[in-house]
């Protein structure tokens, strides 16, 4: 997770699309399309930080802090990955916007607001 995030910070759209599952729905998108298109997101986004709140076997919850157009576009994500070619791949999430959330948020606050939230 950490590595897509700086990844998505750094313009790297070619990481982005090695590092996404075979099953994601981007895949569908002509990969040097998608790379182009994922390289661009630095240049309408500022990343200010990330911090993992849990993780356990195939999901990741973190917690991203973004800027776009001075905007605070902040969100928590529960993300699944899997394993592919012996390399864990990111398969999907579930978004919920930060300020929807407390800091020190848990998994369980986080669960909660999703289904509130609908996500």
């Amino acid at each position: 997770m950490r590595s897509r995030y700086a990844a998505f910070a750094l313009g790297l759209g070619a990481y982005l699309v090695e590092t996404l599952a075979a099953s994601h729905p981007d895949r569908r998108v002509p990969e040097a399309a998608l790379a182009r298109e994922l390289a661009q997101v630095k240049h309408r986004q500022k990343f200010l930080g990330l911090r993992i709140v849990h993780a356990e076997g195939d999901q990741v919850l973190f917690d991203a802090r973004i800027f776009e157009k001075g905007k605070n576009v902040s969100f928590a994500e529960l993300s699944t990955f899997v394993r592919e070619g012996g390399a864990w791949r990111y398969a999907s999430g579930r978004l919920v916007p930060r300020a929807s959330l407390e800091d020190g948020f848990t998994l369980e606050d986080f669960l909660a607001s999703a289904d509130r939230e609908g996500a």
